[in-house]
């Protein structure tokens, strides 16, 4: 068993992810048959064993919230995102033109997006079942239609 000065319990490993799949991921077409997501979609987080549930919106700040923060809009801090290494304002989310983008705000532990680390300050397009690595917090990404529980 490691020691609590054994960092590498906390390591993430690459995906086996299709070299198709890490290319040119700001430009990725979206899935056949996908719709064009509004407001009115939910986005559903997979970390770990919680599943959190939030609304699609135009413009969501990924982080940590300190005390009095107004400005993070999924804040990761109970799922342990100071012990996995992610930054205040680590990522920014934005709803554009009907597709979810992901931008790293130039964090300090970096962003990935199935595997492939993303450059910071670059959008990418999201697509349903993304795994999304905010430093090493593991996350999975479901979008869910309107009307759906």
């Amino acid at each position: 068993m490691p020691t609590s000065g054994d960092s590498s319990r906390f390591k993430t490993d690459y995906l086996n992810v299709p070299e198709s799949a890490k290319a040119d991921m700001g430009n990725r077409p979206p899935s056949p048959g996908t719709a064009r997501l509004t407001s009115a979609w939910k986005l559903r987080w997979k970390i770990g064993d919680e599943t959190y549930i939030m609304p699609a919106e135009d413009r969501i700040v990924v982080g940590r919230a300190m005390e009095g923060d107004t400005g993070i809009g999924f804040d990761l801090t109970p799922f342990g995102a100071y012990h996995f290494g992610v930054s205040r304002m680590h990522a920014v989310l934005t709803l554009h033109d009907g597709f979810l983008y992901l931008e790293d705000l130039n964090s300090t532990n970096g962003t990935r997006i199935n595997g492939f680390q993303v450059t910071p300050k670059q959008r990418y397009r999201l697509r349903d079942g993304d795994e999304i690595e905010f430093a090493r917090l593991r996350t999975t990404l479901r979008f869910e239609t309107p009307g759906s529980k």
